[in-house]
């Protein structure tokens, strides 16, 4: 009866660890679900370009998920037209904490039909570790439109994921 006892204690023990690990994972978008997601804000902006900066910049459920969100600047002068907090701002002046002029490889390299995949370090939430995240961007008319997501996105720490940069 111990045993029993013992083995349906492991059981439930391992089911919960897989839970909890699954959990973790679904706390941050995805590469995959970032891409979609472009491909969705795309369509919108082809076909109202008003309306689709109103649905990002009011976080509309399907160009807002968890961390992943759908940001938008002029392809002439680099001013956010969408984003969560920089709306106005430049990209051209994004950095990131090695140094790297992230923001002005997005301005000068976007290109329509073509999505350009940009990495560079970002502060993980809730830690003092920053990890790579990836962004993909392409121009759509007038403007360049991207989303990004954590390479991190899992169990374990995302001090591991540091040292596996791709630059």
């Amino acid at each position: 009866m111990t045993n029993t006892c013992h083995l349906y204690a492991f059981a439930l023990a391992a089911t919960l660890l897989v839970s909890a690990a699954k959990a973790e994972a679904e706390e941050f978008g995805t590469i995959e679900e970032a891409k979609t997601m472009l491909d969705r804000a795309i369509v919108q902006v082809k076909a109202d370009k008003s309306r689709a900066f109103e649905m990002f910049n009011s976080s509309d459920p399907r160009f807002h998920d968890r961390d992943l969100f759908v940001f938008c600047f002029g392809a002439r002068d680099g001013k956010f037209t969408a984003h969560e907090s920089m709306v106005t701002h430049d990209v051209r002046k994004l950095s990131d904490s090695a140094g790297r002029l992230f923001g002005e490889r997005m301005f000068a390299e976007a290109r329509e039909g073509h999505t350009l995949e940009i990495s560079y370090l970002s502060p993980f939430p809730g830690t003092t570790f920053h990890v790579p995240r990836r962004a993909f961007v392409t121009r759509v008319a007038d403007q360049v439109c991207g989303v990004s997501a954590y390479v991190y996105n899992g169990p374990g720490s995302p001090n591991e994921y540091v040292g596996s940069s791709p630059y």
